[in-house]
């Protein structure tokens, strides 16, 4: 067997392709004879939001969510305002790039 270092690239990449491909069967016989696939979509379920009760705080919580955004789209345009005084250099057209990442919408 000739040293790792006599290898090609290619052949080095060939050899590892077919490492993972092996292992990837592999893991896949076992789950298959264990009957891991076996046991359906009930088995491996996730929780919905339905599944819990509201709190009584979640009115108050979505109207802190919606105070946060405002204050901190407030205090990215005043940052880009300062800035704006500081360096006037290509504004305004640097405050409006900066402007808006801010007003879209990143929860709709």
């Amino acid at each position: 067997m000739k040293p790792l270092e006599d290898y090609s690239l290619s052949e080095r990449v060939v050899a590892t392709v077919i490492i993972v491909i092996v292992v990837i069967l592999m893991l896949a016989l076992i789950g298959w004879l264990s009957g891991g696939w076996n046991e359906g979509p009930q088995a491996y379920g996730l929780a919905s939001a339905e599944d819990f009760a509201p709190s009584k705080y979640d009115e108050r919580l979505l109207t802190l969510d919606e105070q946060a955004a405002d204050n901190a789209y407030r205090n990215q345009i005043e940052h880009l305002f300062a800035v704006w005084m500081k360096d006037d250099t290509g504004q305004p057209s640097r405050a409006a790039t900066g402007a808006r990442p801010s007003r879209l919408p990143c929860c709709a």
